[in-house]
């Protein structure tokens, strides 16, 4: 179990890594090298040193889940020039949501399953549970899933902090959070912060369910992930860096999958209720600095949630592999 607890340490410095990214550049102008940068790095190449091993002989991945992961890192590799090509065409923001960081969402996504089917594969003979590194995989994908969200996330705060004289951001920053609707929130319509949320949580959760027969997984990784952001947080408000609004109430989506299992759509339909209500609520009240939210958006959200039960497919199996696939170790 080495080489997959060594990929949960890999995963988690970029974890970390982005994470850090994302505070780093509500203060700090656009840096190749900065910090951030080097920690995601070290988690990459951590990551391709196990894969190349893969590669060298497999030992503890099966050819399908190595070819897929090794995708993802190409794909990965590809982006990085397509970013800098992208940033001197269109100059340096702070916006999570630039095609080119989509590449980078999907090639990191695709990275993750790769790894995490591996797993699934080496303990074909377990049945998944949410105190195995399932969901430390299921976490980092989750993560890699909302990352776009931070953006909103963190530039609420950065701009009520500008609002009232009370900025922590550089010079260079001051000058491009001063104007909300272009920078901090890229322009984005309120719409897409909830939408997207429950959109991303609930495939998340209902893929989860559906392949590993589990109910406690995804919501075992959904709370992981919200307590790592809290830590986050912390941390970064102790070394006086930009701090972001953590979106605990992403916890209901899994949750009531959880309470109500008979009933998937109506599961749907009350975990992004109370999702979204308490969002509001907490905004309305000035509980938390949270993202831009209005009671109107509560349709589209409670449409998605239903859908997204509906739309999605059941599956066969109980897990992530066949017995035909299955992967023996020699």
């Amino acid at each position: 179990m080495k080489f997959y607890r060594l990929w949960v340490f890999a995963f988690m410095l970029k974890f970390i890594g982005s994470a850090w990214d994302a505070s780093y550049h509500f203060r700090y102008l656009f840096e190749k090298y900065s910090i951030p940068h080097l920690v995601n790095f070290a988690g990459f190449a951590l990551g391709a040193f196990l894969l190349f091993k893969e590669w060298r002989r497999l030992q503890y991945m099966d050819g399908f889940s190595r070819n897929l992961t090794t995708i993802g890192y190409v794909l990965f590799l590809i982006g990085i020039p397509l970013d800098f090509s992208y940033h001197i065409a269109y100059g340096i923001d702070l916006t999570t949501w630039s095609p080119t960081h989509f590449v980078y969402y999907v090639a990191t996504g695709i990275m993750i399953i790769g790894v995490w089917r591996g797993y699934s594969v080496y303990n074909n003979e377990q049945l998944p549970v949410w105190k195995s590194m399932h969901t430390w995989f299921a976490m980092f994908f989750i993560e890699c899933l909302v990352f776009p969200n931070m953006q909103q996330e963190n530039g609420a705060i950065s701009y009520d902090q500008y609002i009232h004289g009370r900025s922590i951001a550089s010079k260079e920053i001051l000058a491009i959070i001063s104007d909300p609707e272009s920078q901090i929130f890229g322009g984005i319509p309120p719409w897409l912060y909830p939408c997207y949320s429950v959109l991303t949580v609930s495939l998340f959760t209902v893929f989860a369910i559906r392949i590993f027969r589990s109910y406690s997984i995804p919501i075992a990784a959904t709370a992981l992930y919200i307590g790592w952001r809290f830590i986050g947080k912390i941390i970064f408000f102790a070394v006086g860096y930009p701090t972001s609004y953590v979106p605990m109430t992403l916890l209901f989506i899994p949750l009531f999958y959880l309470i109500i299992k008979k009933y998937s759509w109506f599961a749907g339909l009350m975990g992004s209720l109370i999702y979204f209500l308490s969002l509001f609520t907490i905004h309305k009240t000035g509980l938390l600095i949270t993202p831009p939210v209005e009671i109107a958006l509560l349709i589209p959200v409670l449409v998605i949630g239903i859908s997204v039960p509906l739309i999605v497919p059941p599956t066969k199996k109980a897990s992530m592999i066949t017995e035909q696939q299955s992967f023996h170790i020699k």
